[in-house]
């Protein structure tokens, strides 16, 4: 696991305690999985369209 510093602006820091808050999740758990999902989005746009068919069924039912 790495340590990160991150100077974000003070709405964004409120939102993720109040998303933190209302999941139960860490705000590390939280930045991780926005990470995940942005990734997994900007891999579907240059895939083949079947492909993402399939990945995004997957990540539905994941949800």
């Amino acid at each position: 696991m790495e340590k990160l510093t991150l100077l974000l602006p003070e709405s964004t820091v409120r939102m993720l305690h109040l998303l933190a808050r209302e999941t139960g999740q860490s705000i590390g758990a939280m930045v991780q999985e926005m990470a995940l999902d942005r990734y997994m989005h900007r891999l579907m746009e240059s895939a083949d369209p079947v492909k993402t068919d399939e990945v995004e069924t997957v990540l539905q039912q994941q949800a």
